[in-house]
């Protein structure tokens, strides 16, 4: 080899590394992009991950969030778009909880100064979450009759599945699962 060929040899090598570094690095920059679009959909009190979670010892391993997502202590409602980025438990998660455990109820308590139905969901090894008739907001203007979370859902649907727990619901043991306009604000609880 002449030293032609060894300097185009060693030059395609530069480029190469040059272009490969090149791309790798608008991949990362993609990347923290994305994920800051992404963060910024989130309430800030929500990305500080000070969610506590609870080991009802369900067979899955999920752990339950032992309240709902609260900022500056109270409960935060949210729109399906906004919820649907978090750790919402699926219908799968809650048939698992609702099938694991016990779900007892208390007529009304006082909480914040609200009358409210409380259900305590007791898992396997005796540890429990509680669960309050927080209610949603639907134009602006809320209802507390049922305790009510958003669950994932992957539909195309203008509605989206939610828990809606009722005294009513608790004593017959029917089905807690129903729809709700994805516009609607509802509390969240999530899962990990």
């Amino acid at each position: 080899m002449n030293i032609i060929e060894n300097a185009k040899k060693y030059a395609e090598g530069k480029a190469n590394q040059a272009i490969t570094k090149a791309i790798a690095d608008a991949y990362v920059e993609g990347y923290k992009a994305g994920y800051k679009d992404r963060e910024e959909e989130i309430p800030m009190d929500l990305r500080d991950n000070k969610t506590e979670y609870v080991d009802l010892g369900l067979p899955s391993g999920t752990l339950w969030a032992s309240d709902y997502e609260k900022s500056n202590g109270e409960y935060i409602y949210l729109p399906y778009e906004k919820a649907k980025h978090m750790k919402l438990p699926t219908e799968k998660q809650w048939k698992e909880l609702k099938d694991f455990c016990d779900i007892t109820y208390s007529n009304v308590v006082v909480v914040n100064d609200d009358g409210v139905i409380k259900a305590t969901v007791t898992g396997p090894n005796r540890k429990s979450i509680t669960l309050f008739t927080t209610g949603y907001i639907e134009l602006e203007k809320k209802s507390k009759d049922s305790a009510l979370f958003w669950l994932h859902d992957e539909s195309e649907a203008s509605k989206k599945k939610a828990v809606q727990l009722h005294t009513y619901n608790l004593i017959n043991n029917s089905d807690v699962i129903c729809s709700y306009p994805a516009g609607f604000k509802l509390p969240i609880r999530l899962v990990r």
